[in-house]
């Protein structure tokens, strides 16, 4: 359970630039505070000394439990005179204290022995950013999919079940899917009409797994054929990432199956895509707007097969949710 080498050294780049903006911001204002009151030096240094005895004292050992109270007070009282003195100067009392993003761990990444929480934080987003429609991700959770624009009515020719209550059971079904989510997965397909939300909770998975601390990689189907084919057929530099990506992610996520250009090659290469991650026991969402029959048509028996064979299959049902909410249905 691992993010991709890339995102934890982005993560990293983004925390060394935010420690030396703060340093640089920190020593900026301790320019200005100690232009506009020089008597904040003064505060500074007893602090220093304070803090060069402690250490002298703690080490020679003995009882020296008054002695370090004592010093401990001098310090306080230290901090405290140069608080008033900011505050004197027209300066916040903390002016020279309140510049990281991170007062925890003053944006070292570490706090004691452990990562600090804002580091963590800091490389699930990086994760998030690398995914392709990192901004549609930002806006594809569980908690934005909305199950009004899908009919209550009840329809004999799905067994008395609504629409609505249907796709509630598929939107509880990828909650817990991605709650529960392992790199052993079942791998699924999500099959339904155009706007009806596969795309969207298909996504959710994605946040959810990210937020969960494993590698996901996310594109449509033609987004993916294209990088395969620029890779195998491209006269440039090898894509290095492509096997990560695409072999070894912990979930795939491939959208849109069917609306790629259909050449040999591609057949051969989403088969083969396919066929690898199902051997290797990694799990892949593909999400599409045809029907068996009609998979079957484009990409032969053997990949449909393979599909329905190996995947749990979701179908969707309702009525295309983004004219609704544009008013045109």
């Amino acid at each position: 359970m691992a993010y991709k080498r890339s995102v934890y050294l982005k993560a990293k780049e983004a925390l060394d630039n935010r420690r030396a903006e703060a340093q640089r911001l920190q020593q900026q204002r301790h320019a200005e505070a100690a232009q506009a009151c020089p008597a904040i030096l003064d505060a500074e240094r007893e602090m220093a000394a304070c803090g060069a005895e402690l250490i002298k004292i703690a080490c020679a050992g003995g009882n020296t439990q008054e002695q370090l109270a004592a010093l401990s007070q001098r310090n306080l009282d230290a901090q405290q005179r140069r608080a008033e003195l900011l505050k004197g100067a027209g300066f916040p009392a903390d002016y020279l204290d309140n510049v990281y993003t991170c007062p925890i761990c003053k944006d070292t990444g570490t706090h004691g022995s452990y990562y600090c929480k804002c580091y963590l934080d800091l490389i699930r987003q990086t994760a998030k950013d690398c995914v392709k429609g990192a901004a549609q991700l930002k806006k594809c959770t569980f908690e934005t999919f909305s199950l009004r624009y899908y009919s209550d009515t009840p329809d004999p020719a799905l067994g008395g079940r609504s629409h609505r209550k249907i796709m509630e059971n598929v939107c509880a079904y990828l909650k817990h899917y991605a709650d529960n989510f392992t790199p052993g997965s079942k791998s699924l397909l999500m099959i339904g009409k155009t706007g009806l939300g596969k795309t969207h909770l298909s996504l959710a998975v994605a946040n959810r797994v990210l937020d969960r601390g494993f590698n996901v990689y996310y594109d449509s189907a033609q987004g993916i054929m294209d990088r395969l084919e620029k890779d195998h057929f491209g006269r440039g530099a090898r894509d290095e990432e492509l096997q990560e990506d695409l072999y070894q992610s912990d979930l795939l996520v491939i959208d849109d199956l069917g609306t790629e250009m259909v050449t040999s090659f591609t057949l051969a290469a989403l088969y083969q895509l396919v066929n690898e991650r199902i051997n290797d026991g990694l799990p892949t969402i593909c999400s599409t707007n045809l029907t068996p029959a009609e998979l079957e048509a484009v990409y032969s028996q053997r990949l449909t097969s393979r599909l329905l064979g190996t995947c749990d299959v979701l179908q969707f049902y309702g009525r295309d949710v983004r004219q609704q909410i544009a008013g045109k249905d």
